[in-house]
């Protein structure tokens, strides 16, 4: 029965993709004359990873610490990295940011596309050139107002532990002087697991918002050391988390 039911739930997920897409562009068309950061655009597209989660019987969601976010403030957001639908997830945040995310991600039909128009920043791995636009294109969304989001570990954990950071997010808040907002995501691996498209059982999604860390309290540390301030906290916050539950 759950594997029909995965099977029902991917047909919707592109139905709700194919019928958004649409609406998608009509809001970039009428709004970027007034909206150069695309603010409407953004939040129309957390609105439809939302429409996912919703829609999935099998997952409940609780988002707590969002008020830490100051309206029209740009951060680095960073977080730990679990599963594909950690991006679905950080949605349910409801808050303006430009994501960072591997070139693939902007092929995938309609969701890519609608990276596209969101202004995402791509990054090819691997490639120097690619880096440096990434970087060039964060700190011109930062200058703009706009949050950068980024995943330091770079890729997937395959057990849930942390992996240490890489340290192009730290860089970009030292040289733009911005705030970094760690997050801390969980359950996510649980409910779509790697490598897998069967969605079967109860599972409990969290993003937790730990609170902001602003220049003043990493100004005099160089960039690795930021890097691990940034990874300590977000593994300290994943123990206590882990404490609760047990």
């Amino acid at each position: 029965m759950s594997y029909l039911l995965s099977i029902v739930y991917i047909c919707w997920v592109a139905i709700i993709s194919i019928v958004l897409f649409p609406i998608a562009i009509i809001i970039r068309i009428v709004s970027t004359p007034f909206d150069k950061r695309l603010v409407a655009l953004n939040f129309f597209s957390h609105f439809w990873g939302g429409c996912y989660l919703w829609s999935m019987p099998f997952w409940s969601m609780r988002v707590s610490g969002r008020n830490k976010f100051v309206t029209n403030k740009p951060y680095v957001i960073v977080s730990n990295h679990l599963s594909m639908i950690d991006v679905l997830a950080v949605s349910m945040l409801f808050v303006h940011f430009k994501w960072v995310s591997k070139i693939e991600n902007f092929k995938i039909p309609f969701v890519g596309w609608a990276m596209y128009l969101n202004k995402y920043v791509a990054i090819e791995r691997g490639g120097m050139k690619s880096i440096k636009m990434m970087m060039s294109q964060s700190r011109a969304h930062l200058g703009n107002g706009s949050s950068i989001f980024i995943f330091p570990e770079g890729s997937r954990s395959a057990d849930g532990q942390l992996k240490p950071f890489k340290t192009g997010a730290f860089k970009l808040a030292k040289e733009m002087n911005v705030a970094i907002m760690p997050v801390v995501l969980a359950g996510t691996d649980q409910a779509a697991p790697k490598h897998s498209l069967h969605f079967k059982g109860r599972h409990k999604l969290t993003i937790d918002v730990l609170d902001p860390i602003e220049p003043e309290e990493y100004q005099d540390l160089t960039i690795k050391e930021i890097s691990v301030l940034v990874h300590d906290r977000i593994k300290q916050a994943q123990l206590i988390s882990q404490q609760k539950e047990s």
